[in-house]
């Protein structure tokens, strides 16, 4: 079952955070081989094909990327300023996903996605 998780991220700011994926035993899950994507929808219920915010492990893109390290079960998801600066302070969701699109697809984690600007000086 995935994990509710509230992310919180300035607006217009480089989000970085890191996840130690492990099994329900607290062993380090094996992610050798598996592909992750981390998405940022409108609302919970949000199927448009274009999401606010979409990186994959397969590759940087103008939005982030995703960084696997298999040896620690790690994965580190990046979303640069300009994705941050097109997510809305309140109503966003995000999840993350293993294998998205494939017969064996996990959720990982979901939730709201709190995208709040920068307060001036």
């Amino acid at each position: 079952m995935p994990q509710l998780w509230a992310a919180n991220a300035v607006s217009g700011s480089q989000w970085v955070q890191t996840f130690t994926l492990t099994n329900d035993d607290g062993t380090l899950m094996n992610i050798v081989g598996k592909a992750f994507e981390f998405v940022v929808r409108a609302s919970a219920t949000d199927t448009s094909p274009t999401p606010l915010a979409k990186v994959t492990s397969n590759g940087a893109t103008a939005q982030g990327y995703i960084t696997v390290t298999a040896a620690s079960s790690t994965v580190q998801v990046v979303l640069m300023p300009t994705a941050t600066a097109s997510i809305p302070a309140t109503g966003p969701w995000h999840a993350l996903w293993m294998d998205s699109g494939l017969a064996d697809q996990t959720e990982l984690l979901y939730g709201p996605f709190y995208c709040q600007p920068a307060p001036t000086p």
